[in-house]
């Protein structure tokens, strides 16, 4: 960069998904549009979690598939003290800890869907956002889906076996409800 020029900053911001989110997308067959609100990625651990060791799963194709298309981005983790760091709690999973790993070392956010390994993250001064369901409503607010859309997809991630408690689920559907009302 020479003296004066300004730093080109994409208009994206860097996503570094847990196993959760793009699982349940994959498998109603929503990934490429959650992926496309971003410059997304998946450490390598996750991608093993979900696609190596996926047993030839649908959902683990699907995931394969944005791969190897360039449209989700496997991260090696650079500084492996840092998740030996993040596996010293444990609430996290290897999973977890390289996807805190990658949001950090790529200045990123952690989309993941477990609040413990939200509660780590905040420990560690790394930005993380509520997994399946901030996708969801960050599709929704960017106008990429439909307030229908929305509510639909929100139905076929808990078909899928995407676990939301009730009080969360509440909240969500109140949220599209207010985003429909908004856009009146």
């Amino acid at each position: 960069m020479r003296l004066g020029e300004k730093r080109l900053r994409s208009s994206e911001p860097i996503y570094v998904l847990d196993a959760t989110p793009i699982i349940h997308f994959a498998k109603i067959n929503k990934l490429t549009v959650a992926l496309s609100i971003c410059i997304p990625y998946m450490a390598r651990e996750v991608y093993n979690e979900t696609v190596a060791r996926g047993g030839g799963r649908p959902d683990a194709l699907v995931i394969h598939d944005a791969m190897v298309g360039g449209t989700l981005n496997v991260y090696d983790i650079q500084n492996r003290k840092l998740i030996t760091k993040f596996l010293r709690h444990p609430e996290i999973d290897p999973g977890e800890a390289e996807t805190l790993a990658a949001a950090q070392e790529l200045n990123g956010f952690a989309i993941i869907d477990e609040a413990e390994a939200r509660e780590v993250s905040e420990t560690y001064g790394i930005p993380t956002r509520r997994g399946t369901v901030f996708l969801l409503l960050r599709l929704l607010a960017l106008r990429k889906i439909s307030d229908k859309g929305c509510e639909n997809m929100l139905h076929e991630l808990v078909r899928s076996g995407l676990y939301i408690d009730s009080t969360t689920l509440i909240r969500v559907k109140d949220k599209i409800r207010s985003h429909i009302v908004k856009l009146k």
